[in-house]
């Protein structure tokens, strides 16, 4: 199995879980193929692999196209996997992880933290300072927290995602 067809098979997992991988490796062997003849192929209600589809359209996954029945004047549609648009999806979610990530590694950076002993909260300064430095949940005094590790942490993944080229 090719890199790229396990980020196919992960990216389907997330999206839909193991149903949504049954139909991408049903596209994948047999090219595009009608709603109805991959539940019928998958043992897979018709709803169900409708649902799946659509998500896959909106994450662009999969495409569609629309075809006349000759006979009955019907339209149906033919579903098929959409390699480069697949990949494309896949750089601009590592983009916008990117920018989470450096907007939260400002955040951390700017701002000083306090937390319940107990874990129930964790306060800016600025926040702490209108609970007079007590937790609202459970009345333990708040307590200074050295947020170093998770800057560290973010700095990491930052480095890692800028580094990957797709």
């Amino acid at each position: 199995m090719s890199k790229w067809e396990n980020l196919l098979y992960r990216l389907a997992e997330v999206v839909a879980g193991g149903d949504g991988v049954k139909i991408i490796k049903c596209l994948m062997d047999n090219g595009s193929m009608r709603d109805d003849e991959l539940a019928l192929a998958l043992s897979l209600k018709p709803n169900v692999v409708r649902r799946i589809l659509y998500q896959f359209a909106e994450n662009s996954i999969v495409t569609v196209q629309r075809f006349r029945d000759e006979k009955t004047g019907w339209y149906y549609f033919k579903w098929m996997i959409q390699p480069e648009q697949v990949e494309l999806y896949l750089e601009d979610q590592r983009r916008k992880l990117l920018k989470r990530l450096k907007e939260r590694l400002q955040y951390e950076k700017s701002h000083e933290f306090y937390s319940c002993p107990k874990g129930c909260v964790r306060l800016t300064f600025e926040e702490a300072v209108e609970q007079n430095f007590t937790c609202g949940n459970c009345g333990a005094s708040l307590q200074y927290e050295d947020n170093k590790t998770i800057v560290n942490r973010l700095e990491a993944k930052i480095r890692e995602l800028s580094g990957e080229k797709h």
